[in-house]
């Protein structure tokens, strides 16, 4: 009986796909990032002409001012989403977004003509043509990569691992510059900036200047951050920097903070996994940061689905906003939210035995075009959904980086939310054009120069 339940539970899973369709498609009918070419056949989702060119300059746009006018900004919804008829477009929404609605009459989804508006870089594209043709593989179970250099990783992921190692990978150019500010938003509507941060980020998995083999050589780091706080006062002068590589087994990822009351940088080994972050009130988990960052090993990872979503995307609205304008009681204005139809990767983590987390099962869905999480879900101890992740994409279109690193965080238990990132009352977004020497800048000492002042 149970090798008899195993088996309709296989066949289910393989329906689930073929209903939708994308299994069905060769390799001839894929983009080399492994997105399908071809729209829908009801026509809600276009087919793939080459995304937004880098030569795009709708009005207001000022090309290196760290913001991006919305190319997009003179449509209309074509429908809107309320509690009152998400029944109707349930199997298209997450469970997130579907408990918002149920909770909340202000809040609502309204659903724009899709773009495909993702492109990128020729370099990149080769670099993942060569990824896919057998230079990136799998090593420890899944836990780390290796050979992977300069694109995405896995064109079609065939397990959630690889998907999950897309969205690690995902293109963010080689170098980045964010100012924002951090909100915490109450039950009640109160609104708290948690901080300001000046963030520096280097990835050098998109160095242009390294082979793989000097990736590889120079310790296969794929992620190094910076951050200094400015506000508000009681964390003036605070700073932390995190290491991350595509073997963190071998070497894992690693965090140093700095504190003013203490004037030394330390090493943070706790800061990991669901250690809350301090700078959200509690509210965001440090493996919550870009959706998911962080090591694989508590999880089992299993793509159970390839299917068409209502999801954030060309969020320009959303990304400029300041916080008056955006931050609402319960939720985010969805006067500035966009939400298209695209077609996802569905991929679910169950945490494996003997381990903890405080959210045992996770459910991602990453964009067939970026290969990246737009949205999550996540289920406390007792199977009650207990938070929704919403991380919308732009496409900053002169770099051809499509950009999903701010994020909502909905708590169900609190009703609380929390913005990770508000960049439109900041100085916004700096792709590529860093010049510090990432040699000594991301160090511990260069941590400490920088800090203690």
């Amino acid at each position: 009986m149970m090798k008899l339940r195993k088996i309709c539970t296989a066949i289910a899973v393989v329906a689930t796909l073929g209903a939708h369709g994308t299994a069905a498609f060769g390799d001839e009918e894929r983009l080399p990032w492994g997105a399908i070419k071809a729209g829908n056949k009801e026509g809600t989702i276009p087919a793939y002409t080459g995304g937004l060119p880098d030569t795009t300059n709708p009005p207001g746009f000022k090309k290196d001012s760290g913001f991006w006018a919305d190319p997009f900004a003179k449509e209309e919804p074509l429908y809107t989403i309320t509690g009152a008829n998400m029944a109707q477009y349930a199997d298209k929404l997450s469970e997130g977004v579907q408990e918002l609605l149920k909770r909340y009459p202000t809040f609502r989804v309204s659903v724009y003509p899709t773009h495909r508006s993702v492109s990128y870089p020729d370099w990149v594209i080769e670099n993942t043509k060569k990824n896919a043709a057998g230079r990136c593989k799998l090593i420890e179970n899944g836990l780390a990569v290796t050979g992977c250099f300069g694109g995405i990783p896995f064109p079609q992921p065939k397990n959630g691992y690889e998907a999950m190692w897309n969205h690690q990978l995902h293109y963010l150019g080689h170098s980045m510059w964010n100012y924002a500010k951090l909100w915490y938003v109450d039950a009640s509507g109160n609104k708290v900036m948690t901080g300001e941060v000046n963030n520096r980020q280097e990835n050098p998995y998109y160095n242009r200047d390294m082979t793989p083999e000097s990736f590889y050589a120079a310790g296969g780091q794929f992620y190094n951050t910076n951050n200094i706080y400015t506000a508000p006062a009681r964390i003036v002068g605070e700073g932390n920097m995190q290491k991350k590589t595509v073997n963190p087994v071998a070497n894992p990822d690693r965090t140093w903070n700095y504190q003013p009351g203490q004037r030394r940088v330390r090493l943070s080994p706790d800061y990991l996994y669901d250690a809350p972050l301090g700078t959200s009130g509690g509210a965001m988990l440090v493996d919550e940061i870009f959706v998911y960052s962080g090591m694989l090993d508590r999880f089992d990872w299993k793509v159970v689905d390839e299917k068409e979503m209502i999801v954030p995307y060309n969020a320009y609205r959303w990304y400029n906003a300041k916080a008056d304008e955006l931050l609402q009681k319960n939720h985010q204005n969805p006067d500035l939210m966009r939400w298209e139809l695209h077609r996802v990767y569905v991929v679910e983590a169950t945490l494996k035995p003997g381990q903890r987390h405080v959210h045992p099962k996770k459910r991602f869905y990453f964009d067939e075009d970026c290969q990246c999480a737009l949205l999550m879900d996540g289920w406390d101890a007792a199977g009650k959904i207990s938070k929704g992740l919403i991380a919308p994409i732009f496409v900053a279109y002169d770099k051809k980086i499509g950009f999903t690193g701010f994020t909502a965080i909905y708590n169900f238990n609190t009703g609380i939310y929390f913005h990770s990132s508000l960049a439109g009352d900041s100085k916004g977004i700096f792709f590529d054009i860093d010049k510090v020497d990432f040699g000594t800048y991301y160090t511990p000492d260069g941590l400490a120069r920088r800090t203690q002042r």
